[in-house]
């Protein structure tokens, strides 16, 4: 019996894991490898344009009629002396190939590049009309042709993260993302509580206004941000609307997204209206588990309503507010869309917007790495420092 019930848990066990297959897979591809990717990354000089070096397709008989200036058709005419005389291996695979190499390879190709096997090939017509540069290196490399086949990004170590801490824009960047943190997540908390306090009550219409209030928060933040970015501009609403108000006062437009002491506190003040209506129905959800006897019985005490906010329906939220205040945290310590959309300077970038220009514009993947796992570092310290505090409260 024994043996049966242990076969069939054996078996239970394994349908188990083959139902949670795709899950579990799709975590470790899309969560679990980049993360240890970023590790190895930010420990060496990686370069996006350089991993690909070796996976262009290119023309042989194009880049030696460049090279050596003799045509296809007339490489018979010439001695294989007379073309090894002008045929140069590493500027051939620089220049004509485009593949940039370092010292030690440019040392490799001028020692053991087969220049003679390339050129009869190309008299007789033997080469592939297309190949690519793996390939080609392989063929003529021969003996060394594997270390032409795969990038492999140097190993640097620990330097990445010394040029970080010599990088001014590093810390103007952090600093911004962390004051956006600060800034943002309480008011978005509280105001989050507030609509979901007057989303619970029993009013006329009360449908409605839930709908309004989460509407930001299933809306394109990029649809967001050009609707801001109008709102924002010195002829836009906004400004129009100051100066009916305030023109008598001498308040003149103010261009609000291209004014460096102005333009965070400007996507801030976005990011809190799209995003409070969002957090209010994790409250909305909390408020509608407080059991109403707990208020009837503080209004038979003589209660009043700002005395039962204070003093009931906040202390019971208590774990909606640590949930929404970490979320709000990792949020936007992580902002970038709308600072990619709508900021013009570099005084005002987040850390994750100067993540991406390293990557993606100056071709700086194993800094963007590192900059990622002191980001991913500092997440992780204010989750567990808000989870400690979550440990003692309760």
């Amino acid at each position: 019996m024994k043996g049966l019930r242990l076969k069939y848990r054996t078996k239970e066990a394994i349908v188990g894991y083959l139902f949670a297959a795709p899950v579990i897979i799709s975590v470790l591809v899309f969560a679990i490898y980049p993360i240890f990717a970023a590790f190895y990354y930010s420990l060496t000089d990686y370069q996006p344009l350089e991993a690909r070096k070796f996976l262009y397709v290119v023309d042989p008989y194009e880049a030696l009629e460049l090279h050596t200036g003799i045509l296809r058709e007339e490489a018979k005419n010439y001695t294989l002396d007379d073309i090894l005389q002008n045929f140069d291996p590493v500027q051939f695979v620089q220049l004509d190939l485009g593949v940039n190499l370092d010292d030690s390879e440019k040392e490799l190709v001028r020692q053991y590049f087969d220049s003679a096997s390339l050129v009869s090939d190309f008299r007789e017509g033997k080469l592939p009309k297309q190949i690519k540069v793996s390939d080609f290196m392989k063929r003529y490399m021969r003996d060394f042709g594997h270390k032409f086949s795969k990038y492999v990004p140097k190993f640097v170590g620990l330097q990445n993260f010394r040029d970080i801490f010599k990088d001014k824009l590093f810390y103007t960047s952090f600093w911004n993302a962390f004051l956006y943190s600060l800034i943002v997540v309480p008011i978005q908390t509280l105001l989050a509580i507030i609509l979901a306090v007057a989303a619970n009550s029993k009013i006329k219409g009360v449908g409605f206004f839930k709908a309004v209030f989460f509407l930001p928060a299933i809306t394109s933040s990029a649809a967001l941000s050009m609707v801001f970015m109008l709102l924002y501009s010195k002829p836009g609403v906004l400004n129009k609307i100051l100066v009916a108000l305030f023109g008598r006062f001498g308040f003149q437009p103010i261009d609000y997204l291209n004014e460096p002491g102005i333009a965070l506190f400007a996507i801030m003040a976005m990011n809190i209206w799209s995003t409070a209506g969002y957090f209010m129905v994790t409250f909305l959800a909390g408020l509608q588990d407080i059991p109403s006897s707990i208020y009837e019985a503080a209004k038979i005490d003589g209660a009043n309503s700002f005395q039962m906010f204070w003093k009931i329906t906040l202390p019971l939220l208590r774990p909606q507010i640590v949930f929404v205040s970490i979320m709000g945290t990792i949020g936007c310590m992580q902002v970038f869309d709308q600072i990619y959309f709508l900021v013009r300077n570099l005084r005002n970038i987040t850390i994750s917007y100067y993540i991406y220009k390293n990557a993606f514009e100056y071709g700086k993947m194993g800094y963007a790495s590192a900059l990622a796992v002191i980001l991913f570092a500092v997440i992780l310290t204010l989750s567990l420092i808000q989870r400690r505090i979550i440990n003692e409260q309760y």
